[in-house]
């Protein structure tokens, strides 16, 4: 993967520049360890909690392969600390 590319991500046509929008489905994931526990207590919420757990997975595999993107609405913070490496050595 290359992660300097996300940065200079830019539309073909028009040379917008655009970001990732966060998963959705990704949410819903806290809920599966509480359920998890809840499925100890008798088969029908052990079935329930696979269903929910594979579901959210599903979920998330299929967002990642259409990505939804956005404007980018400010540009990326600047660094602090700027490195100075073909400078001088000390």
């Amino acid at each position: 993967m290359n992660v300097d590319a996300w940065r200079h991500f830019v539309c073909h046509h028009c040379k917008a520049r655009l970001e990732m929008n966060p998963p959705r489905f990704a949410l819903f994931a806290p809920i599966m360890a509480p359920l998890f526990v809840l499925a100890r207590q008798g088969r029908v919420f052990e079935v329930i909690a696979y269903v929910y757990a594979f579901a959210i997975m599903f979920l998330v595999f299929l967002e990642s392969l259409r990505p939804k993107v956005q404007l980018r609405r400010k540009a990326p913070p600047k660094p602090e600390i700027r490195l100075n490496i073909d400078g001088p050595s000390s």
